[in-house]
């Protein structure tokens, strides 16, 4: 099998012709007939049904698309890549921080001659790590506590990942301003029981990869999503509350109250990186914008 067989299918599937497909890709459709035939002998399966008005991909055929359709449009990127106009991307896969979002738009000020693609990739635990390991996202930011840090820093030894602290933060409730404890200056575990929490959800793995700070009571009702401004609509339309580091920066800061959890642990707040990947500048200029964020907003709390 090779990428030119792939997208021998694809232009029959779009045609629904041989004869067609043999046009567009500008070559004789006894050598497209054939090409195909020497994939299909290749993979024990049938591709296409052939008759006098057409082709049609068949189940395993229609299975094959989907996966070389994805081959294709990554080899055509990498081609992109090495073309004189070429811009570059730079890709953040993250927990569901508001404070970044004001860091990004500073480096792509700085950088838009040279990169033209600025990727937030808000996600769960798991696909940030993947992410960071497989080379999709420059960075990863996430949090180490005492739940998660034995798990997470074993992973990074196994896998030749490095995590570098940014700073400590203790844990924060999140409230719609008009909660009956948003005006406390504290909120004591027990006070959280009666009412709902709101959550973002992670895959089921087994391992502490949750993102909220806090765990489940039990009987308590949750609402799960991966969406922030859903959970932002849940807070703000409702008594319920979520947890986490209380690092807001945005509009959103004046639709809920963030309330210190007493006796809360300390999260470490910090970027994953790929050993085996060289640093870029716009990997140090993105850090340096985060780390002055972060020192902005604890000289205000």
């Amino acid at each position: 099998m090779n990428f030119q067989q792939c997208r021998y299918v694809q232009a029959i599937a779009s045609t629904g012709s041989f004869s067609e497909a043999a046009k567009k890709l500008y070559v004789t459709q006894p050598n497209l007939s054939s090409a195909i035939k020497e994939l299909e002998n290749e993979l024990g399966v049938q591709l296409f049904f052939r008759s006098n008005a057409g082709a049609q991909l068949t189940d395993d055929g229609y299975d094959f698309l989907k996966y070389a359709k994805r081959i294709i449009g990554e080899v055509d990127l990498l081609k992109q890549r090495y073309h004189a106009n070429y811009k570059n991307s730079f890709t953040i896969s993250s927990h569901h921080y508001d404070f970044l979002a004001i860091p990004l738009l500073e480096i792509a000020e700085k950088f838009k001659s040279d990169y033209q693609h600025f990727h937030l990739n808000e996600t769960t635990t798991k696909k940030i790590l993947e992410s960071v390991l497989n080379f999709e996202s420059d960075l990863g930011i996430l949090y180490l506590n005492d739940d998660n840090r034995h798990i997470l820093e074993h992973y990074f030894k196994q896998h030749d990942l490095a995590f570098t602290p940014l700073g400590n933060f203790p844990t924060r409730i999140f409230l719609r301003k008009g909660h009956p404890l948003a005006k406390q200056k504290v909120i004591e575990k027990s006070q959280l029981k009666d009412y709902k929490q709101v959550r973002f959800r992670q895959e089921t793995s087994g391992l502490h990869f949750d993102e909220d700070t806090l765990d489940i009571p039990e009987n308590q009702s949750v609402f799960y999503s991966n969406d922030r401004g859903t959970i932002m609509n849940i807070l703000c339309g409702s008594d319920a509350y979520a947890s986490g580091l209380g690092i807001v920066n945005s509009f959103i800061k004046d639709q809920i109250a963030l309330v210190p959890l007493k006796n809360s642990e300390t999260h470490t707040l910090g970027f994953v990186s790929n050993k085996r990947k060289q640093e870029t500048i716009i990997a140090q200029k993105f850090i340096t914008a985060i780390k002055n964020s972060l020192e902005k907003y604890s000289k205000a709390h």
